[in-house]
């Protein structure tokens, strides 16, 4: 069977039901099209598709589609999935068992709103930790629980314009933030992702700038002196209130949670129930940082079993093979972890019947592997060493692929300032673009992770004294001496599928796509570099893939 035959067949298996009438969502799109997915200029639109077929099939395909109904946008289940966790361990220099030192309750220490212990692990236990009955004992103790902004479930089909309209206040609202929130940002995901993909090689790595800049602030606010200013110089901040308002800022404005997109931000800080701490610093993350505070006995399994499931329920299990085997350090002052949860959907999807096996030119070898197909007029840019072809999720951004030209490595790449720039480039703010261009986009299907060790990179990125027991500044967060982060890991992974055409639809008029003046064949079939970028512009995962299989 031909491309161009098996395309139609795929746009005869649509269920009729799966798309409302134009009648049922026009008053909301209308109401509301600087949100919409497919208003603001995004070339999304089936037609844009259809002329993406090639060759004398492209208007066969085009009758095919008019018999069944015109201008259909289907969205998939889960088109991208993605999530990190970035952990920092914060110990003193010398130890020792629980008992050896006094320290606070955890009443006198709780900060923020009463969180909910339900859930929590319990036991039966003595003084010794010795099983006895009668006697219950709580192994984490909740302080503090963010309260998380409320929103409403985006409206689909025959939804009312009213549901529309709470929906899109909402969003308004949390992207409603001060002028210059995002200051800084950008230098800093350039600085650390030219350091963190600079020895690649030929893995798949994947990593998260925002994660590691929510761990960083939170850090920034327990330091003090030298070691705060060596953060705030690598965050690009010019102090630690102004840091403070801007990542709060940055949490909620990219906040997304509607039913259709997610992108939530979980921080939280584990405290070692047997050391004393200063409140005031822990009521500021939980308040500006929407952080969650434990208190318990780190040399207990009880106590990593709550820490694990904390890092699942935020990451809705997508790193549970490496969370399982993740524990905390039995001699731990304080543990910071920040996760980053994304879900989206594609407004154009791959189509599934489409995808077919092919080779990938791997630098250690040709591998196979499955390339989804979809032809659309997709945003396209280039570099002087690059190509990229740019995808939107509905409500939740975009992702980018981006191929470097022959003979340069995604290594190689991304230690070019150009290409840098154009990671942090807001979407349809770069000025090198071919306009009016069919593409036939071919993705390899791929699954990826990475758990990386950060302490080196960030110490060849000026974070020296926060490693130090003799240097650092911990007297934010405690009187006592001799406190040095032992070590800074981030767990990343990123999905891309072809799934959900049969789960809902949405149904978009737009008049005036006319035919493409030239056509593209855009395979990422050698070693690409991917972006996710948010809603708002922020880059929020990188990575490059060496090998899909």
């Amino acid at each position: 069977m031909t491309k161009e035959n098996k395309l139609l067949d795929e746009i005869g298996k649509i269920d009729e039901s799966l798309v409302p009438d134009l009648e049922e969502i026009s008053a909301g799109s209308e109401a509301g099209a600087e949100e919409a997915s497919a208003a603001d200029g995004r070339k999304v639109i089936s037609d844009a598709r259809l002329q993406g077929a090639k060759g004398g099939a492209r208007e066969s395909v085009r009758k095919g589609a008019k018999a069944y109904r015109r201008n259909v946008i289907l969205l998939s289940v889960g088109g991208v999935l993605a999530a990190a966790l970035l952990a920092f361990v914060i110990i003193p220099k010398v130890w020792k068992n629980k008992g050896s030192v006094t320290g606070s309750k955890p009443e006198e220490i709780a900060v923020g709103q009463p969180g909910n212990e339900e859930g929590l692990i319990e036991g039966q236990v003595d003084a010794q930790g010795i099983p006895k009955s009668g006697e219950t004992v709580v192994y984490a103790h909740q302080m503090a629980a963010p309260q998380y902004p409320e929103m409403p479930e985006y409206p689909v089909g025959g939804n009312s314009q009213d549901q529309f309209s709470v929906w899109h206040e909402a969003v308004k609202e949390l992207r409603n933030q001060p002028e210059g929130y995002q200051d800084g940002y950008d230098a800093y995901c350039r600085k650390v992702v030219a350091e963190l993909f600079s020895d690649v090689g030929q893995d798949n790595r994947v990593f998260s700038p925002l994660s590691l800049y929510m761990a960083l602030s939170m850090t920034a606010e327990v330091t003090d002196g030298a070691t705060r200013q060596q953060i705030l110089d690598l965050l690009c901040q010019p102090d630690v209130e102004t840091l403070r308002e801007r990542a709060k800022s940055i949490w909620l404005a990219n906040y997304m949670d509607d039913g259709i997109a997610k992108l939530i931000l979980g921080n939280s800080m584990w405290l070692n129930s047997s050391r004393e701490y200063k409140a005031e610093v822990l009521d500021i993350l939980a308040r500006q940082y929407f952080a969650s505070s434990f208190s318990g006995d780190p040399v207990s399994e009880e106590y990593s079993r709550e820490y694990q499931a904390w890092i699942n329920e935020q990451t809705d299990d997508f790193l549970k093979e490496m969370v399982d085997g993740i524990s905390l350090d039995p001699g731990m002052q304080l543990t910071l972890a920040s996760t980053v949860n994304y879900e989206a959907k594609w407004v154009n999807p791959f189509l599934e019947g489409m995808t077919e096996p092919g080779t990938f030119h791997a630098v250690s070898g040709d591998v196979n592997c499955d390339f989804m197909y979809s032809p659309a007029a997709y945003e396209n840019y280039y570099g002087e060493k690059f190509v990229c072809v740019s995808i939107y999720t509905l409500n939740n951004g975009q992702m980018r692929f981006i191929l470097p030209n022959e003979g340069v490595t995604p290594e190689e790449l991304l230690q070019d300032e150009e290409a840098l720039r154009f990671l942090t480039a807001k979407p349809r703010t770069w000025d090198k673009t071919r306009e009016n261009v069919g593409i036939d986009l071919w993705v390899p299907r791929f699954d990826i992770s990475s758990e990386l060790d950060l302490k080196g990179y960030m110490q060849a990125l000026g974070i020296e004294d926060a490693f130090s027991a003799e240097k650092a500044d911990f007297s934010p967060l405690t009187d006592q001496s001799g406190i040095m982060i032992t070590s800074i890991d981030q767990d990343a992974r990123l999905m891309v599928d072809e799934n959900g055409c049969k789960a809902a639809a949405v149904t978009v008029e737009v008049a005036g796509a006319g035919a493409p003046d030239e056509e593209m064949d855009f395979r990422l079939d050698r070693p690409f570099v991917f972006e996710l970028v948010s809603e708002t512009g922020l880059p929020i995962f990188v990575g490059v893939v060496n090998d899909p299989s």
